[in-house]
């Protein structure tokens, strides 16, 4: 399995990441209201960077 060019969402959804986090106790719906925690943080860290910019989803731009 090529894992290097899945989403993070696509191995979240294979069973077998499944199999492997309910064995290690891993709550599925609370690692996935972190990772929706996380990008909004990045998203806002971002937005503030680049205010002249603020729907942009990348740090590279060119200052206003």
């Amino acid at each position: 399995m090529d894992t290097a060019g899945r989403s993070l969402a696509e191995l979240i959804d294979d069973p077998l990441t499944g199999l492997v986090m309910k064995s290690d106790g891993v709550d599925r719906r609370e690692l996935e209201l972190l990772l929706e925690q996380v990008a909004r943080k990045r998203l806002l860290a971002i937005q503030l960077a680049n205010p002249c910019r603020p729907g942009l989803l990348t740090a590279e731009t060119a200052p206003c």
